[in-house]
């Protein structure tokens, strides 16, 4: 049986999976597999719906992708789980987006992770204990494409109409300067386990 768990840990080589004891760790691979069913397409959906509106209305219109949209699919992949999801940043553009420690480590370590390859995995599954209760924690990182500098990129290239928008929607917003290739975010699970 250790066997076959190392093999399947060996898939996942940039998975952290810390403080894990060995009777937890048998059940790493399969919380890690059906996370990441509920989690992978996120990023793509959100990009697929982001680089449209902005193809067919224009940055300022996008902006309503991310503010509104995002946060609908991660609430109903929350709602249809059980289980917390959310994109949170080091840079926060939504005052509700603030990364807890947990998340805050895995994005440093992301960022380490990229600046050494930009095709990094940029992921990390852990079982955490809160309150004698066990949790699964798992991160996606979120990476700075080109089409996400309209709205996130230096302050001095993004447009006037663009800028008057975030002030309205996001008036404490924190979530500019990144240029590709940057960790913009994660994808955070917090999912209860027996």
């Amino acid at each position: 049986m250790k066997k076959i768990v190392l093999i399947a840990l060996s898939l996942f080589p940039l998975t952290t999976f810390a403080g894990v004891k060995n009777n937890e760790s048998d059940r790493l691979p399969e919380l890690l597999k059906t996370t990441k069913v509920v989690v992978d397409p996120m990023p793509g959906k959100l990009k697929t719906l982001l680089v449209n509106e902005i193809t067919n209305n224009g940055p300022v219109k996008a902006i309503e992708v991310c503010s509104s949209i995002s946060p609908a699919m991660a609430k109903a992949a929350s709602e249809k789980t059980g289980w917390n999801i959310k994109r949170v940043s080091l840079k926060n553009r939504n005052p509700e987006a603030q990364a807890d420690k947990w998340e805050s480590k895995a994005m440093k370590d992301f960022e380490k992770e990229l600046a050494a390859n930009t095709d990094a995995l940029m992921e990390k599954g852990e079982i955490v204990k809160v309150n004698k209760k066990q949790y699964f924690r798992y991160a996606k990182g979120l990476k700075t494409g080109k089409e996400c500098l309209l709205c996130h990129g230096k302050t001095e290239n993004i447009t006037p109409e663009v800028k008057a928008k975030l002030e309205e929607v996001y008036p404490k917003d924190l979530a500019t300067g990144y240029e590709i290739n940057q960790v913009r975010g994660i994808v955070s699970v917090i999912r209860p386990i027996d």
